[in-house]
């Protein structure tokens, strides 16, 4: 007579439970401890492995899916996500439970209870069947019912304050010394003669304005200057942080900071003459130009002006809810041979599409329409408070747990732990228009009590009008 699934489902259970009582029996510390103390020690001795089934059920919980490589992500110099980051690679796997399914007697202090630096916000450490307190009753799901590890709790966690205002801003002292001068300007000489456009005004200078603003790439340790990329305004670099960097832990691409460029820019005549500073703005990948559209075909109809857009229109209207972060801009910077990747450049190419940058001020001409300097850094720590990240990381720290996607049920069950870090809350709230307000003001004031002496620039608005740029 055959058995239930369920019957046997009970018979697999309970003889991977006794398994586990006799590896525990076979451990010298049992010889002379309790059964819990026991159970705690030898597990924390030998490990507990995370079964990869359990570990992929539950990282559906989380908002960003899973690499397909497994890679921390590549592009490093990009200021948009071309390519897919890496997943969560310290803390286990995901926001539900954290470190799911091992051993949490040890680091949560030997003792049961509330414990979300280990298991997660909200989340605690308890054993089946053994009494312990509120936060550990009434638990509706067991990674193991042999030892302590960590588990929901029923009972929700007093609600923290929702704030991302950091700590005091860190004492850095005003910065000396000159900049990397891999982000400089390269002092090269065009060749007028191998610059030929199809429009005769782009070989005059333009009557349009000279602009003066600041731009801002989050960028890892590896420097790179200011031509065949994208960059972003104070709002668009801290909108891109919060929901392309930092829901990965550790941050994806490797991203440590925020560099700082002065541009002074002169769109070309035949830009000017529609009404417009700016064109369209285009994505770099390794720097070529990837589009939208011909990049080579309108870069030789108005020259190579600089591209923008606000986050939330054309061309990234996927993120058309952007607009809690007030005006979030992306700016593109043609440079020499955009046509190629950095790896396939020649001299030829870049003689022949020089891109916009030029030494001095930019005259407006078709391939002199920007100039740029660093103008500072400061690290992604400095502006959020953290004091030391690989501590932050290992004390199971997160900066921000996102609210949406397909964890979404979870977040409604259990709000508490979602749009907020762990350990943090300066990210806290992604979607309260006044909280990301003081964020992008907290950048500003790093960066000013940093470089106490730089000039104050104000935004210049994106003026790009697709419609008439295309017509």
């Amino acid at each position: 007579m055959g058995r239930s699934p369920g019957a046997l489902w009970l018979v697999c259970l309970t003889a991977a439970v006794l398994a586990q009582d006799d590896l525990l029996s076979q451990d010298d510390e049992c010889a002379t401890l309790g059964a819990e103390k026991c159970a705690a020690n030898a597990l924390q001795l030998k490990g507990a492995a995370v079964n990869s089934e359990e570990t992929a059920a539950v990282s559906a919980e989380w908002d960003v899916p899973t690499p397909k490589n497994g890679s921390v992500g590549e592009c490093g110099d990009c200021m948009m996500a071309n390519h897919e980051g890496g997943g969560e690679q310290l803390l286990g796997a995901g926001p539900r439970i954290w470190h799911y399914a091992q051993n949490c007697w040890y680091t949560c202090g030997r003792k049961a209870g509330a414990c979300n630096h280990f298991c997660g916000p909200g989340n605690a450490c308890c054993r089946y069947r053994f009494p312990g307190p509120p936060e550990c009753q009434r638990v509706g799901f067991w990674p193991s019912l042999s030892y302590h590890t960590c588990v929901v709790s029923a009972m929700p966690p007093p609600p923290a304050p929702s704030t991302p205002e950091g700590p005091p801003l860190p004492d850095v002292a005003p910065a000396t010394g000159d900049q990397d001068d891999a982000l400089k300007m390269k002092e090269g000489s065009k060749s007028d003669a191998l610059y030929r456009p199809p429009v005769p005004s782009l070989l005059s200078p333009s009557t349009a304005p000279l602009l003066e603003f600041y731009v801002y790439r989050a960028m890892s340790d590896s420097s790179y200057p200011l031509e065949n990329v994208n960059a972003a305004n104070a709002a668009g670099v801290m909108w891109y942080l919060h929901n392309e960097v930092i829901i990965w832990t550790p941050r994806k691409f490797g991203i440590t900071r925020i560099v700082r460029f002065k541009v002074q820019y002169k769109a070309p005549e035949p830009l000017h003459e529609k009404g417009m500073n700016f064109g369209v703005r285009y994505a770099f990948d390794s720097g070529k130009c990837t589009g939208p559209g011909d990049c080579s075909s309108d870069y030789g109809k108005y020259g190579y002006f600089v591209g923008c857009n606000l986050v939330y229109n054309f061309p990234t209207n996927q993120f058309k809810d952007a607009k809690y972060y007030g005006d979030p801009t992306w700016y593109a910077f043609p440079g020499p041979c955009y046509t190629n990747t950095y790896r396939n450049h020649d001299d030829m190419c870049v003689q022949s599409k020089p891109g916009g940058a030029c030494p001095g001020s930019p005259s407006g001409r078709g391939d002199c329409t920007y100039q740029y300097e660093p103008a500072g850094e400061v690290s992604v720590d400095e502006v959020v408070g953290i004091k030391d990240y690989a501590s932050f990381l290992k004390n199971g720290g997160k900066e921000y747990i996102p609210g949406l996607g397909t964890g979404a049920q979870m977040c409604r069950q259990q709000p508490w732990l979602c749009d907020k870090g762990a350990g943090m809350s300066f990210w806290n709230d992604k979607h309260n228009e006044h909280y990301n307000q003081m964020r992008v003001q907290r950048l500003k004031d790093t960066f000013q009590k940093k470089y106490p002496t730089s000039p104050i620039l104000a935004d210049v608005p994106c003026d790009f009008k697709e419609y008439q740029f295309y017509h």
